[in-house]
């Protein structure tokens, strides 16, 4: 599913009470970046081809154009707050501490918030929500040091704090390692079964998990991978919609297209014509 916004910069507050064990998002890739910290509760997150969980006191990093599905396990309240934003809106930090620690600050994955540091983010982010929610013409002067203020914290806490990285889910090590084998193989003809074999489990175990640990089927995200790539070729390079289908996995332009549709919402065409943006 594609996502987008219609201005630089957004914050909200999310709050969802869970009767059932489990509670997902819909697996979707977005152009802008997203930080969202979660203050109660406990999630599994599949960024990219990586199996994070993470609870309270956990700020994610999902970069632009990254695929990603959240699940949100156990029962209770789940309290989160999602920071979206454009490179427009940081563009200024750029010239204070140059595109390096920009570019290592948006790396995907999760950051546990040393727990002395905690009230100092939540104060940080409800400001950020203040300016947003009620503003006046300093609001967008106070929303971009509040950001960049945010991005340079994440910054000291990946280059200065090395406890603070949230490691791979281990539990799920071996659904990791298939993950990953798809992320890097996505464009040719995998099978289930050929997979299953490769990393020595039967079929059903195999879906089963991997749908249990990311959060998709098997199938949806071989799909999911191949048209966050067509996406990028349509919009950088001139190759004609066959050829793209063909150099990401599909065998069939029609099927290509069905599916193109069922994800962006919007035909290859369109989308490269830039009539969603």
């Amino acid at each position: 599913m594609f996502q987008d916004m219609p201005r630089d910069f957004d914050i909200k507050k999310i709050k969802k009470s869970n009767t059932i064990s489990k509670s997902n998002c819909e697996p979707h890739v977005h152009p802008f970046h997203e930080i969202f910290y979660l203050s109660n509760g406990e999630c599994t997150s599949f960024i990219d081809h990586n199996i994070y969980k993470f609870g309270k006191g956990d700020l994610v990093i999902v970069p632009g154009g990254c695929l990603h599905k959240t699940i949100y396990t156990g029962k209770g309240l789940h309290e989160r707050i999602v920071i979206s934003f454009r490179n427009e809106a940081v563009d200024s930090i750029r010239e204070q501490i140059g595109d390096e620690h920009l570019k290592n600050c948006m790396v995907p994955g999760v950051i546990n918030v040393p727990e002395k540091r905690r009230d100092y983010v939540i104060s940080l982010l409800d400001k950020l929500i203040f300016e947003n929610e009620t503003p006046d013409e300093l609001s967008p002067a106070f929303i971009r040091a509040g950001l960049v203020e945010l991005l340079l914290f994440i910054i000291r806490c990946r280059e200065y704090e090395e406890t603070v990285i949230k490691e791979l889910d281990i539990d799920n090590r071996k659904i990791q390692e298939v993950a990953t084998y798809i992320f890097e193989h996505y464009t040719e003809n995998i099978l289930l079964e050929d997979v299953a074999e490769k990393f020595h489990m039967s079929k059903s175990f195999l879906s089963k998990r991997f749908k249990t640990a990311t959060g998709f089927g098997f199938k949806e995200y071989i799909i999911n991978l191949r048209i966050q790539n067509a996406s990028r070729l349509l919009l950088e390079t001139d190759k004609s919609i066959t050829d793209i289908a063909f150099e990401c996995g599909f065998n069939d332009s029609n099927y290509f297209g069905d599916s193109f549709r069922r994800i962006k919402g919007v035909s290859p065409r369109k989308y490269r014509q830039n009539e969603i943006f």
